[in-house]
């Protein structure tokens, strides 16, 4: 009878065994803390792409050849052709770009939560786009200050 136990014993061990690289890992898919990060990641890229839409639509308008050939007019002198820079539109960007942020650091604080495992990592993607909102941020301050506050 000991040696068919002896025997069970093994064989169940055999089976029951833990990797010890597999000891932390006890997900096997991302769970809604790890999915709300990623989202909120999402949400920021996002924000800045319409940073820069917005920014393009306040950027004084280029001279183009065609305009200028065809109509017969010189840059800055029609009224079609504007020469200054949209502030309104400037201030929303700057809005959103504090709102995309605000979006990184709600997202990295997430992350955070999760950070109870060893194989847990940081998603690089929101140290990425926070640090364009900072530089992005510090270029408005030193570019248009006056315009904003």
């Amino acid at each position: 009878m000991e040696d068919k136990d002896l025997n069970y014993d093994k064989i169940s061990d055999l089976f029951n065994k833990k990797d010890n690289k597999d000891e932390n890992k006890r997900k096997k898919k991302d769970d809604w803390v790890s999915k709300t990060a990623t989202i909120l990641s999402l949400f920021a890229w996002t924000i800045m792409i319409a940073v820069w839409a917005v920014l393009e639509a306040a950027a004084p308008e280029r001279e183009r050849i065609f305009i200028t050939s065809f109509f017969d007019v010189q840059f800055g002198t029609a009224p079609l052709i504007r020469d200054v820079w949209d502030y309104t539109l400037v201030y929303i960007a700057y809005v959103l770009l504090l709102v995309s942020l605000g979006t990184c650091a709600i997202a990295f604080f997430v992350n955070r939560t999760r950070m109870k495992r060893k194989n847990d990592r940081y998603k690089i993607s929101i140290f990425i786009a926070g640090g364009i909102n900072v530089i992005a941020l510090v270029v408005f301050h030193i570019h248009f200050w006056s315009v904003l506050f």
